[in-house]
């Protein structure tokens, strides 16, 4: 079933550190909406920051045990094409944009017998995508959605339940201090002002300020706390007396609720005024950051004029402490910052009023493409995942670079990315999205100069040939192929050639893969390019395999694996370490097959190349099902086929051929309705979890070999990699500084290190390196 989970998916709620302060009556209501069975869609409307995410998400959380297969919440806050959402909901449900199949279609497959709730947080700005969730309620009977907007989705499926301003006391100051402790309002700036001050306190002498700063802010939550934060610097009254002058009369307003949106505005202004003149300009600037940003990001794109005469850094904390910047922490451990959505609004505002937005937009796009072309991904060797996992927390920047550049009619610049990002949009699998942007940039960039233009074709080829679309990916390689010839670009001309082989080698051709990943070969040899000269050498191995040279097949990995542990390439090493997996299947030596696609599978997880992934699950199932437990194989054949499914991932015929036979002995072991079991047991496993299984089945089959089968060079029946790891293990070193010292992960690390424990039976490290030295292991 297609949507099997991938890893580092966000299938829960986001963490709410906060309480919920009021909203009884709401969630009440909610609550009952949604557990009504002829209710499919429940939207909370109301103005910007009135609190719409914080009760969806606490109703989802008390709601959780009504749902068996879970509660699913998809941001939207940074999408702002309607296009994007269908793509957005099928990444949180885990759904790669992989294979001929229509994203819209595999989700119904993935949600049709599935008890769910979907939350979908800020729809407001892409309404025009609604009918997509009407569609796919009408096809999955168990699904309901929840939805935060600021304007009804005009479904006929749809209830709304408007969200309203926190409870408020009266307009008598003559209000008790309980009374106004009550009110929903006031409780909140009371918590918001304690954060700040740790004494602050609601008395008889300051109750009436705190009540009537609560109405004149409308009892909209942001704007409370953002007044709270001021009560540092500003007493009550004086900061009473500012919002006076600071916010209009409201009256009226249209169905989206402009006036308490004009109010918001206010509040956010207020605030604003409050700045230093440097950091208004900041602030503003850093407005053209979607999805956050870091400091190092900021000090580029904000500070490109070098105007503002003060230091990023220092005034990035500054507003921070303002509550209009808000800290996290990003994927690689590093602190972000990011502006809340409604107050990134009244900045780009502030940056349009200013003159400066098409300074800042170009310069944002320039660093951008900046950081994607920063290293070409032949020359990666250990900063591979790490960049992967960069480009990763950056692509809401960088689809708004492309985005601006493709609306100014840069050409040069939207080719540039596009041609710089296709290696991450082909291993992180946004095939279909990173194919749509490449188009648009091509089809801007008629007269842009050739070199650009062919880094673009070719990595819309390379996106339609992991698409399986044949079609259009050999036209666009040949091209590109065209290009770098005419250009004498020997890098470009010996990519070209690469793809084009492996498109070759992908359909069946050996003859004609053959011919072109051999002048690939000849040029990356020429130029040094040993990062790609090793995956060329890969794939010709498999051509050598097919062939039935196992010799020549495995003469080539040997040299391809050491050519990417020279360079320290992981997904080139990974490589490498599945062809020889299959060579050894195919000579009947079940423990290097299983040692090596093991740790291939280990490598390509740790990276997130789940096609890959997948075709070395394969591998140690066909092992598993030739040397191993029947009922373990068959759970991970159903895992596999779950997966490609996910992906979109097509079985190769060089896959097809060596599968086939080993599923069909594997079913008369077992029994057809054994089998069915093990097989539906596999496909319901989680991808982390078929992971795990998948290489403790490959150590186990490398025990149970016998003691000739296994390399020589794995001493103690430990893979070349675990060795290394060993070996640096008795140096006394960390895990995470041999992490370092390897260029893996630390994940990888901590794995290979539980693993060598287990191995040499032993139950801590210094025992570990104790008995690897007395051994002669190392």
């Amino acid at each position: 079933m297609p949507g099997t989970p991938l890893p580092d998916q966000p299938h829960d709620l986001p963490l709410t550190r906060t309480p919920l302060i009021g909203r009884e009556r709401e969630a009440a209501a909610l609550i009952d909406l949604l557990r009504r069975p002829d209710v499919g869609l429940v939207t909370l409307t109301g103005p910007g920051r009135v609190g719409k995410t914080r009760l969806a998400l606490h109703v989802a959380a008390t709601l959780r045990d009504d749902f068996t297969d879970g509660v699913v919440f998809v941001p939207l806050a940074t999408i702002t094409e309607s296009a994007l959402v269908t793509p957005t909901i099928a990444s949180v449900l885990g759904i790669p944009e992989t294979g001929d199949e229509p994203l819209t279609l595999q989700i119904k497959a993935y949600l049709r017998d599935k008890c769910l709730l979907l939350v979908l947080d800020n729809f407001e700005q892409v309404v025009e995508a609604a009918p997509v969730v009407a569609d796919l309620l009408v096809t999955s009977p168990g699904l309901k959605a929840l939805g935060t907007s600021r304007v009804r989705l005009r479904l006929s499926c749809e209830r709304e339940l408007a969200v309203p301003p926190l409870g408020l006391t009266g307009q008598d100051d003559r209000a008790s201090v309980e009374e106004v402790g009550e009110s929903e309002a006031a409780r909140l700036f009371v918590e918001r002002a304690q954060a700040m001050q740790e004494d602050f306190v609601l008395t008889p002498d300051n109750a009436s300020a705190v009540a009537a700063i609560c109405r004149r802010l409308d009892g909209l939550p942001l704007a409370i706390e953002l007044a709270a934060a001021r009560i540092k610097v500003l007493p009550l009254p004086t900061l009473l007396r500012r919002l006076e002058r600071r916010l209009p009369l409201l009256t009226g307003g249209v169905r989206d609720g402009p006036a308490r949106q004009q109010t918001m505005r206010d509040a956010i202004a207020w605030s604003y005024d409050l700045l230093a003149p440097d950091e208004e300009v900041l602030f503003r600037r850093l407005a053209v950051f979607v999805g956050g940003f870091t400091l190092a990001a900021a000090e580029a794109v904000a500070g490109c004029p070098g105007d503002l005469g003060c230091d990023v850094v220092d005034r990035i904390a500054v507003l921070a402490d303002k509550s209009l910047l808000r800290q996290e922490t990003g994927r690689d451990g590093e602190p972000r910052y990011r502006m809340l959505e409604t107050v990134r609004e009244f900045a780009l505002e502030q940056l349009a009023a200013s003159g400066e937005a098409p300074a800042i937009r170009d310069a944002h796009a320039a660093w951008c493409l900046a950081l994607a072309s920063a290293d070409r991904w032949e020359r990666l060797g250990p900063a591979l995942g790490p960049r992967l996992t960069q480009f990763e927390g950056e692509h809401d920047n960088l689809r708004a670079a492309l985005g601006w550049a493709l609306g100014r009619g840069e050409a040069s610049t939207a080719l540039g990315l596009g041609g710089a990002l296709w290696p991450f949009w082909r291993l992180r699998c946004h095939l279909r999205e990173g194919r749509g942007w490449l188009e648009r940039a091509m089809a801007l960039g008629v007269e842009a100069p050739p070199g650009l233009r062919a880094e673009a074709l070719m990595g819309l080829g390379a996106m339609a040939l992991m698409l399986n679309d044949r079609g259009a990916a050999r036209p666009a390689l040949e091209s590109a192929l065209a290009l770098y010839r005419r250009a004498g670009d020997a890098t470009g001309t010996g990519w070209a050639l690469y793809l084009l082989g492996e498109a070759a080698l992908f359909w069946g051709d050996d003859a004609r893969a053959a011919a072109l990943l051999g002048e690939a070969l000849a040029l990356f040899r020429a130029s040094g390019a040993g990062v790609v000269a090793s995956v060329v050498l890969t794939d010709l191995s498999h051509v050598a395999l097919r062939r039935g040279d196992l010799g020549r097949a495995a003469t080539l990995l040997e040299e391809a694996l050491a050519l990417a542990r020279g360079a320290g390439n992981a997904w080139a090493e990974a490589g490498a370490l599945e062809g020889q997996g299959l060579v050894a299947a195919e000579r009947g030596e079940a423990a290097p097959a299983a040692a090596r696609l093991g740790e291939a599978l280990r490598l390509f997880w740790d990276l997130g190349d789940l096609h890959f992934v997948a075709v070395c699950l394969a591998g140690v199932a066909d092992r598993a099902g030739r040397h191993g437990p029947a009922e373990r194989a068959a759970r991970l054949f159903g895992s596999d086929a779950a997966l490609r499914e996910a992906i979109g991932s097509p079985v190769w015929p060089i896959e097809r051929v060596a599968h086939e036979p080993i599923v069909t002995a594997v079913r008369t072991r077992l029994g057809d309705a054994g089998f069915a079991t093990a097989w539906t047991a596999g496909r319901r496993l989680p991808p982390e979890q078929v992971a795990a299984e998948a290489s403790a089945l490959a150590a186990a089959i490398t025990d149970a070999a016998p003691v000739q089968e296994r390399d020589v060079a794995t001493g103690a029946g430990l893979f070349p990699r675990e060795r290394e790891v060993l070996r640096l293990l008795v140096e006394g070193p960390s895990d995470r500084e041999i992490a370092e010292a390897l260029g893996l992960s630390y994940r990888t690390v901590t794995s290979y290190v539980r693993n060598i424990l287990s191995r040499l039976d032993v139950s801590s490290r210094t025992a570990a390196a104790t008995r690897a030295v007395r051994c002669g292991l190392v």
